[in-house]
């Protein structure tokens, strides 16, 4: 076979002709390479976008379902139609993808949530804002939620076209914040309300208050002799004590707007504008009736009292909700100072005299930080050899302008207990600082009788407080005694105050009972109770001499002290006849203004020192 070789140039013309065509399909091939690449590449960028997107979801899904919350939206262009996650359909408890009806969601609202619901969401609408509103909810199985709905409006060309938001389940925040505020504002041993929420309704009343009455009567209520028995059979009974109260309270204020406990034992009834005052006291009659009946707790029956006071907006002039408490609460305290167990009605005499009282507390409260306050003594003899049994410390104030002024100008400052007890405090530091003086001095003074307070006699620490005191001035206790009124005996006879009395009466201390004949002693009283020293009251010495009948209680009461062995002193010796008469009937002990009135602490030295045959004095 021959071969046959075609001519130099056409050759060539042909390898030239190849060179172009290749040269394209290389660039054809890279191009198609570089195409695969990117779709290769944009495949894995979709691929990892749509696996992002997947895990994006679930954590969403599960975050939703952690929180409870799912998104919704409503196209207002297309027949309010909605769109829900799953979220949504298991707050509803609808099943996941089911038809979507609006009526149907939108009756699942309570009444009142379905109205504001639907009021907030035209003004979103209408003003392209957004809201969010705390719904009540009953689901598709018919349970009670509570759901907080997000609301936004999205809009084109300033025409609403979408709205949207979030669903959230919140029945277990809800059911929180009700038992935190049930606790804020609930007295939880009597499960009234309590002073918070109390105030918080007469602050309501006050700002809805315009020109017009808009609240009822108030009734305070304080029990008489809760704190005995708090004291003397524990916390146990004094709780269920608060108890039975309330629910008798609750009872018979049946028609109050509230019932409050705003105080240890005080509590308080507000009733509603219609109740007038014939309505009003007589509810104070059946409080007063009810709290008088026993109360029984286990092998324990026992009974108190309660004093009321009440306050009619109607009859006060400007009386608003915010000073209601106010008037009530003056009412109150005439209502204990008339003798307890019984109910007042405010009236403006009884503010002036409050307002009274409050400046007297303010100014004795200044004086004794001004150090104007002093003890003065008064002499107390045996009368039948007129020698020196002891003194009486007696406060004093002493005004500025030299002018010295009996503790009886100024008794409401003892009504007032933080200030009450101050003053405790202060008349016994100084008696018996003065007592120590005059014991290291060598005098001999007999004994010096203090005056104590309610505050210090309702004080458990008290007794042993005055032992250590007396001790840390070198005294021995039977150099000082202690006088107590008649209104202990309210007090149980098995009460904190007996003991007290008594724990005074081992150290050595002698009891004295002070004004006796004007309150309520009787002869179980002075057996039951360690008294040593009973003191004739002066109105009692100032008639005996004119009045048969005066003359037979007080001769009663000095053959009563020897029979029981206690030592008998007369007060308010004025004359010699009364002195010499009082000899005669055999009274031991006596005190007045025929030997002399109470004396500061430099001139009360004068009767110590020449104890015995000392001239008797007028002053």
């Amino acid at each position: 076979m021959r071969d046959h070789h075609l001519p130099e140039d056409q050759n060539a013309g042909q390898e030239a002709r190849r060179e172009p065509r290749d040269s394209e399909l290389d660039r054809l091939r890279q191009q198609v390479d570089g195409l695969r690449r990117e779709l290769e590449a944009t495949s894995s960028l979709l691929g990892e976008r749509e696996a992002a997107l997947a895990h994006s979801k679930k954590i969403f899904d599960r975050s939703s379902a952690a929180t409870k919350i799912g998104v919704w939206e409503c196209d207002l262009t297309n027949a309010d139609t909605l769109r829900w996650t799953d979220g949504v359909y298991d707050l509803f408890e609808l099943p996941r993808g089911s038809a979507i009806d609006r009526a149907r969601t939108v009756a699942m609202y309570d009444p009142v949530s379905r109205r504001e619901m639907e009021a907030l969401r035209a003004k979103a609408i209408r003003e392209q804002g957004g809201f969010t509103l705390d719904a009540r909810i009953t689901t598709a199985l018919g349970k009670q939620r509570w759901m907080r709905l997000t609301a936004d409006v999205e809009s084109e060309n300033g025409v609403a076209v979408r709205i949207f938001g979030m669903k959230q389940d919140i029945t277990a925040e809800r059911a929180l914040w009700d038992r935190t505020r049930f606790l804020a504002e609930t007295d939880v041993m009597t499960g009234l309300a309590n002073r918070s929420r109390f105030q918080a309704v007469l602050s309501r009343l006050d700002e809805a208050a315009v020109g017009r009455v808009s609240i009822g009567p108030l009734l305070l209520v304080d029990l008489d002799g809760f704190k005995q028995v708090n004291d003397s059979f524990g916390h146990a009974l004094g709780d269920e004590c608060l108890k039975q109260v309330a629910a008798r309270l609750r009872s018979v204020c049946s028609e109050a707007v509230l019932v409050a406990r705003i105080g240890g034992d005080e509590f308080a009834a507000l009733m509603s504008p219609e109740f007038n005052r014939t309505e009003g006291e007589a509810l104070a009659e059946r409080v007063l009736d009810e709290l008088r009946q026993p109360i029984v707790w286990r092998e324990h029956s026992f009974q108190l009292g309660a004093s009321v006071g009440i306050a009619f907006p109607q009859t006060i002039a400007g009386c608003r909700p915010a000073d209601l408490f106010t008037y009530a609460d003056i009412a109150l305290y005439a209502a204990k100072a008339k003798g307890k167990n019984t109910f007042r009605i405010f009236n403006p005499q009884m503010k002036a005299e409050g307002d009274k009282r409050f400046e007297t507390v303010r100014d004795v409260a200044k004086a004794l930080v001004q150090d104007q306050l002093e003890l003065h003594y008064q002499p107390k003899l045996r009368l039948l050899d007129n020698s020196l049994s002891g003194f009486e410390a007696l406060l004093r104030r002493r005004m500025p302008n030299g002018q010295v002024i009996a503790a009886g100008a100024f008794q409401a400052a003892f009504a007032d207990p933080e200030l009450s007890a101050r003053l405790g405090k202060w008349v016994i530091e100084r008696t018996i600082r003065q007592a120590g003086l005059w014991h290291r001095s060598g005098l001999d003074f007999g004994t010096i009788a203090i005056n104590l307070s309610t505050s210090q006699l309702n004080d458990h620490r008290f007794a042993d407080a005055l032992i250590e005191r007396i001790a840390d001035h070198g005294l021995k206790p039977e150099m000082i005694e202690v006088e107590v009124t008649e209104g202990v005996f309210l007090d149980n006879e098995r009460g904190p105050i007996k003991r007290l009395l008594e724990r005074l009466k081992q150290s050595g201390m002698r009891v004295a009972l002070d004004d006796f004949g004007t309150g309520y002693a009787s002869l179980v009283h002075l057996r039951s109770y360690p008294i040593d020293v009973i003191k004739i009251d002066k109105s009692f010495v100032q008639r005996f001499l004119s009045s048969p009948q005066d003359r037979a209680i007080l001769e009663t009461m000095l053959r009563l002290g020897a029979s029981l062995g206690m030592d008998v002193v007369a007060e308010g010796i004025e004359t010699p006849a009364q002195l010499e008469a009082l000899k005669a009937l055999g009274c031991p002990l006596g005190q007045g203004f025929l030997f002399s009135k109470a004396l500061p602490a430099g001139e009360a030295v004068d009767w110590i020192a020449p104890v015995t045959g000392h001239e008797i004095r007028v002053a």
